[in-house]
């Protein structure tokens, strides 16, 4: 199985590589060939499968369960991404998104390494409600990417249209505006309850922690400025028709504040200090 887990990682690897290659030299190209495009989502798809195999076979191998740790949490945020990718790409046109969702997909895969296998379990607290509180911000994360990637994209189609004749190379198969926006808007909605149930349940288990230091101290903030804006992007378009590029801007910088979060918690289990 050790085989198994090590050839389904380097595969993985290598097929990511390829398609997000293709994706982007599908952006590049002025013509547009159908059956062509159709290559680089299949090797993402195959990519997210062997994806999978690593993460199942490498954690029966260390005997952890994929969501009690960091190292197998981070991998499933990405195919979480992959998989809403793959989903929502034809329904909602989508196809140029693979450009940014396949590399974070990679640097996921490659990143979680560097990271231990096993967490710490919190001392005081409820291992059911820990579990759940787990499953929500990994399922959060990985609409969230996307969400992020879809606000990216939104500003860079919006910029290439205002500057036509300089960048008229660029980007001639980006999704439409109005995708991009109802995409982000919809991937906010999915994963804002998860978020708030990730935040909810955060505080308790930080007021139940009696060695929290500085960086948890950290964390927790960065998590409420990702709640917060958050937040604002859904209510602000509801109320005062918040959307375009403002919203766009909102939800990255949301997603920014979430990976720094992600950030301090892969400092930390590399070593760091808490």
């Amino acid at each position: 199985m050790v085989d198994v887990a090590t050839i389904a990682f380097y595969l993985g690897v290598i097929t990511y590589s390829v398609a997000a290659t293709l994706f982007f030299l599908e952006l590049a190209r002025k013509d547009s060939d159908p059956s062509r495009a159709q290559w680089a989502p299949r090797l993402l798809a195959v990519a997210g499968a062997l994806h999978a195999i690593h993460v199942l076979t490498a954690s029966l191998l260390s005997h952890v369960c994929p969501i009690d740790s960091l190292h197998f949490a981070l991998s499933f945020s990405a195919l979480i991404a992959v998989g809403a990718y793959l989903s929502l790409r034809k329904r909602l046109r989508l196809s140029a998104l693979g450009a940014f969702i396949t590399p974070v997909a990679l640097t996921f895969l490659v990143g979680a390494q560097f990271v231990g296998e096993s967490s710490e379990a919190a001392q005081g607290v409820s291992r059911t409600l820990l579990m759940f509180h787990i499953a929500a911000n990994v399922l959060g994360i990985g609409l969230f990417l996307i969400a992020g990637a879809a606000g990216s994209v939104y500003l860079l189609q919006e910029h290439r249209l205002r500057t036509k004749k300089r960048v008229a190379s660029m980007g001639s198969r980006l999704p439409p505006l109005d995708a991009l926006d109802t995409t982000t808007h919809r991937l906010l909605l999915a994963g804002f309850p998860l978020l708030t149930f990730g935040v909810v349940t955060g505080a308790v288990f930080s007021h139940q922690l009696t060695n929290s230091g500085g960086a948890e101290s950290l964390r927790s903030l960065l998590g409420y400025a990702t709640w917060i804006l958050l937040a604002a992007v859904l209510v602000l378009r509801k109320t005062a028709g918040f959307s375009g590029r403002k919203a766009a801007y909102g939800t990255i910088a949301g997603v920014v504040c979430m990976l720094l979060v992600l950030l301090l918690y892969v400092v930390r289990a590399s070593g760091g200090s808490t």
